[in-house]
């Protein structure tokens, strides 16, 4: 008789119950804070479960990663110092450089996303905020799978259609994103 080997999984998310001014981008390019402030709240259990799902697709079994939301001026900060880009993105992937084999996970690395950003994004294509930041959960994780859309448009175009057929299965297997919930408060 054989043994199955029991799959493991560990996520790490980091995140912040501070609220979030809302950042916009003005047509001249200029980023302007708005006077709102934006109140998050999560369901960890199950952006757990979705990533634990999302990993699984990847045959990710034994990986840990680790997923930070931030602010506008701290992802402002990250972006112009590993990018040299003076402005905040949506997410930023950082690959681990080694792993502990003592734990018995692989080390995928760090995701950063910016609430802010993100919020903005989600309302501009009239996606819920939960849709939005899971896009960036995926985008980020295939970043880390060593995918990167800005080498040339073929990379782009590959990556993009990852994307899209990990979110349709997760939203067969688990249904639309509806973990994370925006409050404006004035």
């Amino acid at each position: 008789m054989h043994k199955i080997k029991k799959l493991k999984f560990s996520t790490n998310i980091i995140f912040s119950t501070k609220k979030f001014k809302k950042i916009l981008k003005s047509r001249d390019g200029k980023y302007l804070e708005q006077k709102e402030v934006v109140k998050i709240s999560v369901d960890m259990n199950d952006i757990k479960h979705r990533l634990k799902f999302i990993l699984s697709l990847l045959c990710d079994f034994s990986t840990e990663v680790s997923i930070r939301f931030c602010d506008s001026e701290e992802m402002l900060s990250i972006n112009s110092q590993f990018r040299g880009k003076l402005y905040p993105t949506d997410v930023l992937s950082f690959p681990a450089l080694d792993s502990d084999p003592a734990s018995g996970f692989d080390y995928l690395g760090d995701i950063l996303i910016c609430l802010p950003v993100c919020f903005n994004q989600a309302k501009r294509a009239r996606m819920t905020l939960s849709e939005e930041l899971e896009r960036m959960i995926i985008h980020g994780i295939i970043h880390l799978k060593g995918f990167d859309h800005e080498r040339n448009e073929h990379a782009w175009k590959v990556m993009s259609h990852v994307e899209k057929i990990i979110k349709k299965e997760v939203i067969l297997a688990m249904g639309k994103a509806n973990w994370c919930h925006a409050d404006l408060i004035k």
